[in-house]
């Protein structure tokens, strides 16, 4: 059976032995929080925290979490912060790399840097994965954080990069939804264009190990109900998408937040492309949805099922 809960990933994850992560602009209470709770599941070790030396030893002093004098690095800016974390990876020191609290562009231009930085594939992009009391499993949303307005070799990249969380999860064939306003292709709707193109390929190989549907607006792809109203049961991916592939960074950033805010959805992010795994969260996220992320990282790290 497939993990379909954090708590389940959670407790995949413990049996795991632990890896060492490097969290960039890490003075903030919520991020150590996430840290010490990664450390006191066993999750992670030996940790690198970048950042305002003597902000972070104040609060991992006051958190009484297991952080040594010299794996914290002290850092002017945040991004300074963000190359001393990729340095890390780059040094061999760790296995994975977390945002603290700093802006996303100096986390991803420390990731991006041509001659620093740690990209591995020609796209790189973000995913969120929710839990909702509302929907049966857990849901990945591409891309609200990193691409504006992805075309449709991107949203082919958004597929095919996340293949190692659904690996790990224990999915065999992930079930990407490919979003726009209407179900029906519009030549006038580059959405719907995009997501007709993306089915295709699955179809001609061109994009493999995935079911792909598109274009589905938003109701038919995460209702069964909704799509047998518009002749669509026969959809392989209606009511039970694993993936949600948006039109563009704002449509995603916003339905990632409503499922926040009035979902009071549990979630964990991931930027995918890079050589080692590297989470992604929200400077407000809580210390839980730090820990999530983290989970989803060390699962990815071990390449294999965990199921």
């Amino acid at each position: 059976m497939a993990i379909k809960t954090f708590e389940e990933l959670k407790e995949a994850v413990v049996k795991l032995e632990p890896i060492r992560v490097a969290v960039a602009a890490a003075g903030d209470e919520k991020v150590v929080g996430g840290v010490k709770l990664a450390q006191e599941l066993g999750i992670i070790k030996e940790p690198v925290l970048t950042g305002d030396a003597e902000k972070i030893k104040e609060i991992v002093d006051a958190q009484e979490a297991e952080v040594t004098a010299d794996n914290i690095r002290d850092a002017v800016d945040d991004s300074q912060a963000a190359r001393l974390a990729v340095k890390a990876v780059n040094d061999g020191e760790v296995q994975a790399l977390a945002k603290g609290r700093l802006e996303t562009l100096h986390y991803l231009r420390a990731i991006l840097d041509k001659e620093t930085g740690i990209r591995a594939a020609k796209v790189l992009n973000n995913l969120t994965l929710f839990e909702m009391d509302s929907y049966h499993k857990l849901v990945g949303v591409s891309d609200n954080a990193i691409m504006p307005n992805p075309d449709l070799e991107d949203k082919k990249a958004i597929i095919e990069n996340t293949k190692p969380l659904w690996t790990a999860l224990g999915i065999e064939q992930p079930k990407a939804a490919v979003l726009a306003a209407v179900e029906i292709v519009n030549d006038k709707m580059q959405a719907t264009v995009d997501g007709c193109c993306l089915t295709r390929m699955v179809d001609r190989g061109q994009i493999k190990d995935f079911i792909v549907d598109g274009p589905l607006s938003y109701d038919i792809a995460m209702s069964l109900e909704c799509a047998k109203g518009k002749n669509l049961a026969d959809s392989k991916v209606a009511g039970d998408p694993d993936l949600l592939v948006l039109p563009n960074l704002e449509s995603a950033n916003m339905l990632g937040k409503s499922y926040k805010l009035h979902g009071k959805a549990e979630s964990g992010g991931l930027v995918f492309g890079a050589e080692v795994p590297v989470m992604l969260n929200s400077r407000s996220d809580s210390a839980e949805r730090r820990l999530n992320a983290i989970l989803m990282a060390r699962a990815i790290a071990e390449k294999t099922s965990l199921v």
